[in-house]
């Protein structure tokens, strides 16, 4: 489509109004199935105007999306010049009258960007003589436009066709809002490289740059903490927060999972589209320009990634919009400087298993967790040794489990010396010990996201299941007490033949109480949960399906654990895979430290590696036959080795062995290599999927 002529280039600065008409003729599809009485392509088009949607062509973040974005972008743009002034300690310099004349240039814009449309009011003073909404003002006004969008979503599914009149009016509520905003967006981007220019002439370029680079981190944790708690409250997900963030872009995106890299080239950018419209008018140089590039933005996107990424990353910027027209970003996955073998395979999450040491009794115990004192744990001397050979090969989320891992004494010392490494610190924990002041402990300490495990909304059954009364109550309290105090909380939940049909009333009371992450465990014959009755491979296959499907009406990011079928299910269902990497990742991108040192596959495989006591990490990682073996799916047998999702998914290679073996195995009773007691390279006895041909990788 060729725009109308504007003075704002339209690639970089108007994309907002390109989706704009976009809508309005999807709205006319819309129409045009209502009237053939297709509610359910009516209802498709009417959540992806108004919600977003995406195909493998096009992604479209909807009215919700749009909005979300340029609230942010305020934020962001104002945040720009007071931190920049705070920094230098000085007022704002005057430039109201440039600042009006370049501000109502882009209001001019408008009607012939929109005229495609039906005719939209709004109001350009607004911008210009009201202070911006802040975060409770921005939540409001987005739950009301969500609570009208709602009310002709029910009429849709109850098959019920809205008025013309109500459709038309939704349009229009949404287009004023979201032209407000991006109306305040570019009123606060043309003051900030106005403030910014004169400050660079009064003071010189070098401070200026000084200041920038001063304010970086925080800047960058400011302006996308207040987007992230403005997204999750208005029931998005933490993962939609960079889609949101994007939504105004034309972007290439390339994720290399094989090697655990990315590419992300933006070929437009709202602020280099006004940054080029104030220099020509003002014939000056894009120096200023320049440090928002390599200082702010960047920043920016520093700190949402790692907000909605789970791993540790590198991230360098090897383009700049404001030198060459584009801006391009590297991304590489768990990298460590420190590293002096850059493998395929490197792990991304490591579980340690600190202490056996256990306040509980639960019955699925995969290390036969003790209440008694043991000594064979690593010291703390050795555990800062382990840190450092870990992050001589990569820099993983390592998760500290046990036992309970807060039951060992030096626990905050490892998090802070793990923090110092650049390693991601996270724990699992039954939540006993977890209170307010614990809390606020684990957060100064470093940690990053905790996992509470919880396996009933009924107090009773929980309690029975762990083995000890009080447990559910601690539990709840824990979720509590991290959420008060910004830890990212993730529930996890074993299903079992007790609360297989309560699932979804597990899923209704941790969103409730504001979880963001929820993971299904599936029992591995293993430990003491050799001795429980488990579900059958049907009902695993039930399960998965069945919380996938409530995804849409719960607001959790659902995962299945020690289930790798998943990945087939969820490509089956036509679900964004782009968060997972493979099903079962033992081995290529995960492996457990027992409390004794050794190193195995995952905590339920249960095969020594080798002992870092002795051997390095690096060397047992990279070496070890059996993960070679696990990184090669030329090797799997049976229908896990023709099977054309073997790539994908692997199948579970704890449950292989287990079940080929009948082994009772727990920390402290490893499988030795030259005895194994089954074959961890065998077909997954628990997945029903049966391929089709003996052709792994042909059609089945």
């Amino acid at each position: 489509m060729v725009l109308a002529l504007v003075k704002f280039d339209e690639t970089h600065c108007h994309k907002w109004a390109l989706l704009l008409c976009e809508r309005r003729r999807k709205l006319d599809s819309f129409l045009d199935a209502l009237s053939k009485k297709d509610f359910e392509s009516a209802k498709c088009i009417f959540h992806q105007v108004f919600r977003g949607g995406s195909t493998p062509q096009h992604s479209d973040p909807g009215m919700a999306g749009s909005l979300l974005y340029h609230m942010a972008m305020v934020t962001k743009m104002a945040t720009e010049t007071r931190m920049i002034l705070g920094e230098l300690k000085m007022e704002a310099p005057q430039i109201d009258g440039l600042l009006r004349s370049f501000y109502y240039d882009f209001v001019s814009d408008i009607p012939e960007l929109l005229k495609q449309t039906k005719s939209i009011e709004f109001d350009p003073e607004k911008p210009a003589t009201k202070d911006s909404l802040n975060t409770k003002e921005k939540i409001d006004r987005f739950a009301h436009l969500s609570m009208l969008t709602r009310e002709l979503e029910l009429k849709l599914d109850e098959n019920v066709p809205p008025l013309l009149t109500e459709i038309d009016n939704l349009f229009q509520i949404w287009s004023k809002n979201i032209i407000e905003m991006r109306l305040r967006q570019e009123y606060e981007t043309i003051r900030g490289l106005l403030v910014t220019t004169e400050l660079a002439n009064t003071l010189g370029i070098e401070r200026l740059e000084t200041a920038m680079r001063a304010i970086q981190r925080r800047f960058g944790e400011e302006t996308v903490n207040i987007a992230l708690k403005v997204t999750l409250k208005v029931g998005m997900k933490r993962e939609n927060l960079q889609t949101i963030m994007l939504s105004d872009h034309f972007i290439n995106y390339t994720m290399d999972l094989s090697n655990l890299e990315g590419r992300m080239v933006f070929l437009n950018c709202p602020i280099f589209g006004s940054h080029s419209y104030i220099a020509e008018k003002m014939t000056i140089d894009n120096s200023v320009a320049r440090l928002f590039c390599t200082h702010l933005c960047y920043a920016h996107a520093k700190s949402m990634l790692e907000t909605v990424l789970p791993f540790t990353f590198s991230l360098s910027q090897t383009r700049w919009m404001a030198h060459q027209g584009k801006c391009e970003f590297n991304l590489k996955l768990a990298y460590s400087p420190n590293a002096k073998i850059l493998g395929k395979h490197v792990p991304l999450v490591i579980s340690w298993n600190t202490t056996l040491k256990c306040n509980l009794k639960c019955p699925h115990c995969y290390v036969n967790a003790t209440s008694g004192d043991l000594n064979d744990e690593l010291s703390t001397k050795d555990a800062h040794k382990l840190i450092d050979q870990i992050s001589d090969v990569s820099r993983p989320m390592l998760i500290l489990s046990g036992g309970e891992p807060l039951l060992r004494k030096d626990v905050f010392d490892l998090i802070q010396y793990g923090t110092s490494k650049g390693l991601r610190m996270a724990m699992g924990s039954n939540g006993w010990l977890i209170d307010d002041s614990m809390a606020k402990k684990l957060k100064t300490a470093g940690i990053k996201t905790v996992s509470i495990s919880l396996d009933s909304s009924i107090p009773e059954n929980h309690d029975a299941f762990r083995g000890v009364r009080g447990s559910w109550k601690k539990a709840i309290s824990a979720i509590k007490a991290l959420r008060a105090n910004n830890v990212l909380v993730q529930v996890n939940t074993t299903v079992t033949q007790e609360n297989y049909h309560e699932i979804e009333e597990i899923m209704s009371l941790v969103e409730k109480l504001g979880v963001e992450n929820f993971h299904l465990f599936f029992l591995v014959p293993t430990g003491r949960a050799t001795r429980i009755a488990d579900i059958s491979p049907e009902k695993y296959e039930e399960m998965i399906k069945m919380a996938f499907s409530k995804t849409t009406k719960h607001n959790l990011n659902v995962r299945p654990s020690c289930a790798p079928q998943f990945m087939r299910i969820a490509k089956s269902m036509g679900l964004d895979m782009r968060k997972w990497i493979r099903g079962c990742i033992a081995g290529l991108y995960y492996c457990r430290v027992c409390s004794n040192g050794e190193i195995t596959p995952c905590p339920y495989l249960p095969i020594k590696l080798g002992n870092v006591r002795n051997r390095t990490f690096s060397d047992i990682w990279f070496t070890s036959p059996i993960l070679n073996d696990l990184r090669n799916s030329d090797k799997l047998k049976g229908k896990c080795g023709r099977c054309t999702y073997r790539d994908l998914c692997g199948g579970c290679r704890a449950r292989a062995y287990g079940l080929s073996s009948d082994f009772v195995d727990h920390c402290g009773d490893f499988t030795e290599p030259t005895s194994l007691k089954g074959d961890y390279l065998a077909e997954d006895p628990w997945c029903v999927h049966q391929p089709g041909s003996t052709n792994p990788r042909g059609p089945e």
